[in-house]
């Protein structure tokens, strides 16, 4: 059965989305639909992204009732960004899917929640959960045991070793490396190339090898963004 999609945003990583969807229907044809781009960019409407349409704004959604039917993936990478555009979605009753580049490596182990995007390169082993919404970027790895909690966003070449527990919203940056049995609190930023040895609090930004925190923000800091 083939699956209609729409895409969130048409920027830089909806078009890295769209490449894994494209991948997919490669490995099996048919698979997706890919129907185009949704943006709250008003100068996006219209233009071409990549070879697909940007359909328009959220009330795309409110036109045809087939287009609620759609299955809708977030291409943003910012996580407070995402969360707010998923958060529009659900009041407006849309489905999510979740894709897995063919080739991504990920164990029958792993539980994938709703909106999940996983891309080219990633190594995910057993007994890890991934919440909703979760981005796992290229060449990233993820070991025995590890949580994600929604939202969180892995970059490209990221290494999280065992039992590790990442809170919601957390955004960890290119190249960094999270020790085993390390919890991040939620809504926290690790800097690109950062290494984590210790546990770290919620609404903060790390930086460094060993991570320390140099910055610390409001609870709810992403609601304002």
């Amino acid at each position: 059965m083939t699956v209609p999609v729409v895409i969130l945003g048409a920027g830089g990583h909806a078009r890295d989305v769209l490449d894994v969807f494209e991948a997919c229907n490669v490995a099996a044809p048919g698979r997706f639909e890919i129907l185009g781009f949704v943006s709250e960019v008003e100068s996006d409407w219209g233009r071409d992204v990549n070879g697909r349409p940007c359909l328009g704004g959220f009330d795309w959604f409110e036109g045809d009732p087939a287009r609620r039917g759609a299955s809708v993936v977030c291409g943003i990478g910012s996580t407070a960004v995402r969360r707010r555009l998923v958060d529009r979605c659900r009041e407006r009753g849309l489905g999510f899917t979740s894709v897995v580049h063919p080739r991504a490596v990920v164990t029958k182990r792993v539980a994938i929640g709703a909106g999940v995007v996983i891309t080219a390169g990633v190594v995910v082993t057993n007994n890890v959960r991934l919440g909703d919404h979760v981005h796992l970027n290229i060449g990233s790895t993820v070991a025995h045991d590890v949580v994600l909690e929604d939202f969180v966003t892995i970059a490209p070449g990221v290494n999280v070793s065992g039992n590790v527990h990442v809170g919601t919203g957390c955004d960890i940056g290119t190249g960094a490396s999270i020790i085993q049995k390390v919890r991040i609190g939620e809504w926290s930023v690790v800097g690109a190339g950062a290494v984590v040895t210790r546990d770290l609090p919620p609404n903060c930004t790390a930086v460094g090898v060993p991570a320390k925190p140099i910055k610390q923000r409001a609870d709810g800091w992403w609601r304002a963004v």
